[in-house]
């Protein structure tokens, strides 16, 4: 089970950002699994962030057939991105995908307060 004490973003939002993420980018696990494609950020508000909690400040929404649909992975899980090759590696296996639920709306999307960050085609 993938789990650390102080999860830290390897490429944060802003790093993501000047590398010009991509929207259809394949997304991958840390063991070499394709699990979907980028499609957006979406942000909780900023009072309602408690990682002890795994309320994370972002997520990356992927349209996942390996995941049933849509799914929300915490971008502190986002471990590198290559441009060359439009390719996202997760800091997270296959395996801790299962055991997480990333694949239901979080509370502050369903409520309607998310706030969505298209990536550039």
């Amino acid at each position: 089970m993938f789990r650390r004490s102080q999860l830290q973003a390897v490429e944060t939002i802003d790093e993501l950002r000047s590398k010009h993420l991509k929207k259809f980018t394949d997304v991958y696990t840390s063991d070499g699994e394709r699990i979907g494609i980028a499609i957006r950020f979406v942000h909780r508000p900023i009072e309602e962030v408690n990682e002890a909690m795994r309320l994370y400040r972002s997520y990356l929404v992927l349209q996942s057939i390996v995941l049933g649909g849509t799914a929300f992975v915490p971008t502190v899980y986002i471990d590198n991105y290559d441009p060359a090759n439009n390719r996202l590696t997760l800091a997270a296996t296959m395996n801790t995908l299962n055991e997480e639920t990333w694949n239901r709306e979080p509370d502050f999307v369903a409520r309607g307060e998310g706030v969505y960050e298209e990536l550039a085609e």
